[in-house]
């Protein structure tokens, strides 16, 4: 046994110092104050303005609006295709091939040495010479292009990310390298390429301004429209810059709740309002895809302009019903919700019968914006009201 005198001839005993090698990173509370200031400043700029001045603020929002649509429009049909055309770009850039892996490689290359602009100008003018192609076509196909190389190396560099004995072990169990990579290495790479390109996302959302170039009226070009012809170039492009911010602040929290829902922690919180309404947006944008087709067709059907427009908004709501009762009876939640790790569960765990889809969905589209979502303030119950009358639960995972 060792004596007190012994030990004190020793000296002081060594400490033990931890390390952690990662990267100091601000506070989330710091970013969510920061995010709150600025959707906040956004938010009574715009309101203000329009309410103080309507003259011209109220009329450059009622004027760029249906701009707005048009470029959510582009966004939304441009990303989907970048994503098939980035991971089958992805998947040339691992291809054990050298064929395969030099054309797509050589695609990456070149396509991420020229500016966006340079390809819509050329796609649209320079390949006229051959081939006539209008101006949607033309910027959905230059964005396609561009953002297929840069989503493609996203996808390559998730690919990559994945341990090389999970293609062992699958090719061990006799799957070969196309069905290992499609039931084993693809799906894994998808939860980790999911938050950046959510970034994509909204880097082409901003980057669609570009194709104001083209004639489409979007809502740049909307904006330029009206200066042009009152002068009013101040009020108007900061009315244009404002909503582009609001719009990307709002995209920016959905990608944070994406990359939370892809993490394995805080599985444990409950779901916050704007976890939910995350969802929700996510769940818009797919809706906005599925009736891009339904108002082509009604277009071509129903010449007359209000008849058409009437048409597509009854049968968006039909398949937007269809849509929600359909996964949430089905799986317990909508793609939506499940990019951002939310489910709808009932007491036992299981997905919610159609009378408990039925009735979350009546309550959830009250008159009243918000009536529903009152609740999930720990401080006033804890839970939303939809949740209450159905004996149901939003929870993660």
């Amino acid at each position: 046994m060792t004596s007190s005198s012994e030990s004190t001839s020793r000296g002081p005993q060594p400490t033990h110092v931890w390390q952690d090698d990662s990267a100091v990173i601000p506070r989330e509370r710091s970013l969510m104050v920061a995010w709150w200031i600025a959707l906040g400043l956004a938010v009574t700029f715009i309101v203000g303005a329009t309410l103080l001045q309507p003259d011209p603020y109220l009329e450059v929002i009622s004027f760029i609006g249906d701009g707005l649509v048009v470029t959510f429009q582009i966004t939304i049909v441009s990303m989907t295709f970048a994503l098939v055309v980035g991971l089958f770009a992805g998947l040339g850039r691992t291809s054990p091939s050298s064929f395969i892996n030099t054309l797509a490689s050589l695609y990456v290359e070149i396509i991420r040495g020229i500016p966006l602009l340079v390809q819509l100008f050329w796609i649209y003018y320079a390949l006229s010479r051959f081939i006539r192609l209008g101006p949607n076509v033309s910027a959905v196909l230059g964005l396609t292009i561009c953002y297929g190389a840069y989503i493609g190396e996203t996808f390559r560099a998730g690919i990559q990310s994945i341990p090389k004995g999970q293609m062992e072990a699958a090719r061990a169990l006799g799957l070969t390298r196309t069905q290992a990579m499609r039931h084993v290495i693809v799906p894994q790479a998808v939860r980790i390429v999911l938050p950046p390109v959510g970034n994509e996302f909204i880097a082409m959302l901003k980057d669609s301004s570009l194709v104001s170039v083209l004639a489409i009226s979007d809502m740049l070009r909307r904006g330029r429209e009206y200066a042009s012809r009152t002068f009013a170039y101040f009020e108007t492009y900061t009315m244009v810059a404002l909503v582009y911010l609001f719009v990307t602040l709002i995209f920016s929290r959905v990608v944070f709740y994406i990359e939370q829902g892809m993490s394995r922690r805080g599985k444990e919180a409950p779901a916050s309002v704007m976890h939910r309404l995350s969802g929700v947006v996510l769940d818009f944008v797919v809706l906005d895809l599925i009736g891009l087709p339904i108002f082509g067709i009604t277009q071509l059907l129903l010449p007359e302009q209000n008849t058409a427009v009437l048409v597509m908004l009854a049968v968006m709501a039909i398949a937007t019903i269809a849509y929600i009762l359909f996964f949430w009876t089905r799986a317990g939640r909508t793609p939506g919700m499940m990019a951002v790790g939310l489910r709808i569960v009932t007491h036992n765990g299981n997905a919610p019968s159609l009378k408990q889809a039925i009735g979350r969905l009546v309550i959830g589209a009250l008159p009243l914006p918000g009536f529903s979502l009152i609740w999930a303030t720990p401080r006033l119950g804890g839970s939303p009201l939809q949740d209450q009358a159905t004996r149901t639960a939003v929870v993660q995972g």
